[in-house]
């Protein structure tokens, strides 16, 4: 390791974040919530979700408004976070209220990448982040410290409500494709039903009943 290296990597406690409540994990993932809400929305052509929603318009639109919301709401967070005072003082002020309890990292000015630090260089980060609030006026402190706590509590809530979304759209989608699968399965065996010769009693036969039942009562509504 070159001395450059050595020194950078003995600094990084310098330059600190929380590993999971980072500046730049935040930014980050409220950017990638945004772009997903909106693929999502249009993930599927309408009539593929009504089936899955057995035709209910209203939860259709309520869905999508729901997805349309929380990536409003992504967004506005995203640009609380850009203000310049926040941006710069966002992990100074989270570390040093939290990095007792929580997982420090540090800037690598040679590798350009956060780190984990150890306790000993968890608890200089603390004391570092802690002196750089600290120089700051007391109005200024009090703002940087209730919109940094504000915007975490805001994440968490963000994606929470994220991901129950994209559970209940995983499962909406995984039931409407299990129901394609089974039509196409149908339509094989009703098929084979016909080339043995319709015979009750053949495996062809007792193959189309099971996969029949498979089928919710909606896919029989005409």
């Amino acid at each position: 390791m070159s001395k450059k290296a050595e020194r950078a990597r003995n600094l990084r406690y310098k330059r600190p974040a929380l590993a999971m409540l980072g500046y730049e994990l935040i930014h980050n993932e409220l950017c990638d919530i945004c772009s997903e809400c909106d693929e999502i929305r249009y993930a599927w052509d309408d009539e593929n979700i009504l089936e899955a929603m057995d035709g209910e318009e209203e939860d259709f639109y309520e869905f999508q408004m729901m997805f349309s919301d929380l990536s409003a709401e992504a967004d506005q967070l995203y640009s609380i976070l850009d203000d310049e005072l926040i941006s710069e003082h966002f992990d100074d002020c989270t570390v040093a209220l939290m990095g007792n309890r929580f997982q420090c990292i540090g800037f690598d000015t040679v590798e350009e990448d956060y780190y984990g630090l150890c306790q000993y260089e968890s608890e200089l980060a603390q004391t570092v982040s802690g002196k750089r609030i600290m120089q700051l006026t007391k109005k200024d402190m009090l703002s940087v410290i209730g919109q940094c706590v504000s915007a975490m509590a805001a994440f968490w809530s963000i994606r929470e409500k994220y991901d129950r979304l994209e559970a209940v759209f995983g499962i909406l989608k995984d039931d409407n494709h299990s129901i394609i699968e089974t039509v196409k399965e149908i339509e094989k065996a009703y098929n084979d039903f016909c080339n043995e010769g319709c015979y009750a009693y053949s495996n062809a036969a007792k193959q189309l009943d099971k996969l029949c039942e498979a089928l919710p009562e909606r896919a029989w509504i005409m």
